[in-house]
């Protein structure tokens, strides 16, 4: 899958809940990324595309907490700056 910061079993956690919820997995993903590439490019991003752009951000952070870094397909847990930059 083109999802950065998953591991394998979460991946397959992903697909059980997208397959459960009546989704094609490779499908959401691939409009998703679509997504994620217009964003990058500075285009306007096709309704659907983005559709299933937030469905997937939101099955990720369900499931795993995690969220979507930047304009790409990476996750990861939320940080916190709380106590950074003291000596």
């Amino acid at each position: 899958m083109f999802i950065d910061g998953l591991t394998e079993p979460e991946k397959q956690k992903l697909a059980v809940y997208l397959r459960e919820r009546d989704h094609t997995p490779f499908m959401v993903i691939k409009h998703a990324y679509a997504a994620v590439q217009c964003q990058r490019r500075g285009v306007d991003i096709h309704p659907i595309d983005f559709k299933y752009l937030m469905l997937l951000d939101e099955a990720i952070t369900e499931l795993h907490d995690k969220y979507r870094i930047g304009s790409a397909l990476i996750y990861d847990e939320p940080r916190t700056h709380a106590g950074q930059g003291r000596a």
